[in-house]
């Protein structure tokens, strides 16, 4: 990683190196022995970019503007920065008008999401919902249905899903989707019904400055260093400060299938005890508020023999690789507000959790300028400086 912060200082240094010295020759008033001396131009306002205009240009510099519609809002950009990718396609909403099928909104069959939901015909019939993925990946999909016998197909697989006599979610499997237009095409049973299709995958790390996207305002260094630094996955080497958060997994309120123990063969709690899971395993929560917003490192300490799935404030899934003895394990790096946040665990069998540790990293605007090099940018950036940074980007950040 810190390759990567030194190639970009480095070519960042390069490029307005040049810049300030094409200026400068450009400011320098042309002369030669039979004219005079030129005066100089009339000085001219150079537009400063908003942040609608970073992240825009951001998200056609790198190549990520497949996920948006022909006529893209505000919302359309976000939504493709934000990392989120659970995404709900309602049927009623998603078939044409066209499909040789009808939309009813009778609770007969059980609730439905949405308006209403799709139903067949009185003989097997085909429908087409195309939608709009804003960010590619691999997805988990699911399905609600009513009745048995439909087959579905998207991103080029197809799968037998039954429904029951109310509506019912089947889980399909897993399916590979890039960015941009999707069809789902769905053979329907007789009188067959689909209510929606979710599509989830673990959300990518959003980026947005500290107190999210403020649109109109003009972009500054420190949300140009900040955002710099999300794409290029760095949060990590900003230094740590001399301190930790220890949030004790005995200290929570614990399930019926975990207790508290205050056993030393497999190792020393960082407290009086730590939480061990019974014979089927155990599913708890570590709750915590950081004294300040910033970045923070999560570190974990518990036992496995095993891998232990966890999810961040139901967003960002980490898997963790404990022995089968208390040890500690680092993992990355977040943005958190000062408020409430919970850490979910699904503990294995036997499996334990000592404590999450929380390392606050130093995170103010120089810290993220120094970082990434771009105070050599000046106090104002303009849309000239943009233009050189995209090109440096896409050659180092992964595609969405």
């Amino acid at each position: 990683m810190i390759r990567i912060v030194t190639l970009l200082s480095v070519l960042l240094t390069l490029i307005c190196a040049g810049s300030s010295a094409a200026l400068a020759a450009a400011d320098k008033p042309a002369t030669s022995p039979e004219t005079a001396v030129a005066p100089p131009p009339a000085a001219v306002d150079t537009p400063v970019p908003t942040q609608r205009d970073w992240l825009k240009n951001l998200i056609e510099g790198l190549g990520w503007g497949f996920g948006l519609p022909d006529e893209p809002e505000d919302a359309d950009y976000l939504a493709i920065v934000s990392g989120r990718r659970r995404f709900r396609i309602e049927a009623e909403q998603a078939v044409p008008s066209t499909e040789p099928v009808s939309v009813k909104n009778l609770h007969s069959y059980g609730p439905f999401s949405g308006s209403g939901w799709v139903s067949g015909i009185s003989t097997p019939t085909t429908a087409r919902l195309p939608f709009l993925l804003p960010i590619g990946g691999r997805y988990r999909v699911s399905v609600t249905l009513r009745l048995p016998g439909h087959q579905l197909t998207i991103g080029g697989q197809q799968f037998k899903a039954d429904g029951g006599e109310h509506f019912r979610q089947v889980e399909l499997g897993d399916v590979e989707l890039t960015a941009g237009q999707q069809e789902i095409s769905v053979a329907l049973p007789p009188d067959g019904g689909i209510d929606y299709i979710e599509l989830k995958a673990a959300n990518l790390t959003p980026i947005e400055p500290p107190g999210g996207w403020q649109l109109d305002r003009p972009l500054t260094p420190e949300v140009l260093a900040v955002t710099t630094i999300q794409l290029l996955d760095l949060l990590d080497d900003l230094p740590p400060l001399d301190q930790e958060i220890q949030v004790e997994a005995e200290q929570m309120t614990l399930p019926a299938s975990a207790e508290k123990t205050s056993a030393r063969h497999l190792g020393a709690p960082s407290g009086q005890a730590w939480v061990r899971a019974g014979a089927a395993g155990s599913k708890l929560s570590l709750t915590f508020t950081p004294p300040t917003a910033g970045v923070y490192r999560l570190a974990l300490r518990a036992m496995a023999g095993a891998s232990i799935k966890t999810m961040l404030d139901d967003s960002y899934q980490l898997n963790w690789d404990f022995p089968p003895y208390l040890a500690t394990r680092q993992g990355p790096s977040f943005f958190l507000a000062s408020r409430s946040h919970r850490l979910d665990l699904a503990l294995p069998p036997r499996a334990g959790v000592d404590t999450l540790i929380l390392t606050p990293l130093a995170s103010s605007g120089e810290d993220f300028l120094n970082l990434s090099g771009l105070r050599s940018l000046g106090e104002t950036i303009h849309f000239a400086d943009l233009d050189r940074l995209l090109p440096l980007l896409a050659l180092l950040v992964n595609p969405r």
